[in-house]
């Protein structure tokens, strides 16, 4: 049966390169058949690219590179991976009972590279939710038009706080084995809220000295 999902890929390629390339090897390898469309700042060999240019790194303009993935894609549904994200298997493996209505994954776990160990994120990460893909456009084409236009500059923090609100309604939840989203200083914010104290080893991924020493090796 032909894959009915898009992973829709999206960075502003402000990390270090050796990182991102250690995060797109894992991700071609728990996404399996399922066919990536990447919308990147520089040009990268993943999936199909659509390089948009050096812009400014800001919510808004990561909002606007997850649009022109879901305009290119062609699949019942979507889904989102980040630059800076490790997925588990069970991520990619969920499809939505419906198709009008975001999902979002839950057991979010984050990693700052200057603080070793595990913090539990609340809420949820724009980097691991799915979704019908006409109902995400029905969504997403109000917040910038049809043309989409040539203004990449960010918009201010309270009109994006605004657009959550008004344009994504209540969503559904999914879960697994735990997702990793790091903090490496070059995103968007280096802050989020958590809900547990720091620990050392997490389900699935282990202990945090390996995983740090792989990834933030680059750093180094």
């Amino acid at each position: 049966m032909e894959n009915e999902k898009t992973i829709i890929f999206y960075s502003a390629n402000t990390d270090c390169p050796a990182f991102e390339q250690l995060i797109v090897d894992d991700l071609k390898k728990k996404a399996g058949d399922i066919p990536i469309i990447s919308i990147t700042h520089k040009p990268m060999d993943l999936g199909t690219n659509i390089c948009v240019g050096v812009q400014p790194h800001s919510y808004t303009n990561e909002w606007r590179q997850l649009l022109i993935g879901l305009r290119a894609a062609k699949t019942k549904f979507c889904m989102t991976a980040e630059s800076d994200c490790l997925y588990p298997e069970d991520y990619f493996a969920f499809t939505p009972p419906v198709d009008d209505m975001i999902y979002y994954y839950e057991n979010l776990w984050m990693v700052w590279k200057r603080h070793n160990g595990f913090w539990q994120k609340t809420g949820h990460c724009e980097g691991a939710e799915i979704c019908g893909r006409e109902y995400w456009l029905t969504r997403m084409e109000p917040i910038f038009g049809k043309d989409l236009g040539t203004d990449w500059e960010p918009k201010t923090r309270k009109w994006e706080n605004d657009i959550i609100r008004e344009f994504f309604p209540k969503c559904g939840t999914f879960s697994g084995n735990p997702m990793i989203s790091f903090k490496t200083g070059s995103g968007v914010s280096t802050r989020t809220t958590f809900k547990n104290k720091k620990v050392h080893t997490i389900p699935y991924w282990g202990d945090i000295a390996p995983l740090k020493q792989k990834y933030f090796k680059s750093y180094i």
